[in-house]
């Protein structure tokens, strides 16, 4: 199961982001308030799969949705295996400014 620790406006993974547990990563997102400039840190999550980037898209439409002025998110920390998701589906150079 992944975790997500909030540090002002840095939202930190743990863990597994995996299909299997992505409602619950989900449901854990929901109570936590998310702020622009918003950064997502993925240094310390040990497997994903392609619910990883749908993630992040989600985070950012949430945060556009409740912020007009909204920049794009940050994200660091981006493991290979993430990495390589982001440029399979086209999106890293969208997601890694």
């Amino acid at each position: 199961m992944a975790q997500i620790t909030q540090q002002e406006n840095t939202l930190q993974f743990s863990g597994n982001l995996l299909i299997t547990n992505i409602s619950e990563t989900v449901n854990q997102l929901q109570t936590l308030r998310l702020e622009p400039p918003l950064t997502l840190d993925f240094s310390k999550v040990n497997e994903v799969d392609t619910v990883a980037v749908s993630l992040i898209l989600e985070i950012q439409r949430q945060l556009h949705h409740q912020h007009n002025e909204a920049s794009a998110v940050s994200v660091i920390g981006v493991p290979d295996n993430l990495r390589s998701l982001m440029q399979l589906y086209g999106v890293d150079g969208f997601l890694l400014n």
